[in-house]
């Protein structure tokens, strides 16, 4: 992917190429009977590798500045804590009691 640079008021002159990590890796919940509950194995993209770069940066005022970012070199699939992810709520079901 191609984009700008902007910090503060300033833009880099030309678009610069930003990598990213995206992808699906082995993410899973199943039903262990030996342990008797659910067996979780979760996994990210995300950056295995990465390296500081420099551009130039132009200003309103005509000021070129040096910015520093972070460019993605190589992704992985990396194990991940399945109970940090988030969770959605579970519905709400109304209970009513006959007399």
């Amino acid at each position: 992917m191609k984009s700008f640079i902007n910090h503060k008021s300033c833009q880099s002159v030309e678009e610069v190429e930003m990598p990213y990590c995206e992808g699906s890796c082995n993410t899973f919940t199943k039903y262990s009977a030996m342990a008797a509950s659910l067996d979780h194995s979760c996994a990210c993209c995300q950056e295995s590798r990465s390296s500081n770069r420099t551009v130039d940066l132009r200003c309103l005022n005509g000021d070129v500045v040096p910015y520093t970012y972070l460019h993605v070199e190589e992704c992985s699939c990396r194990h991940s804590d399945c109970n940090r992810a988030i969770r959605v709520p579970a519905r709400r079901t109304r209970s009513s009691t006959l007399v």
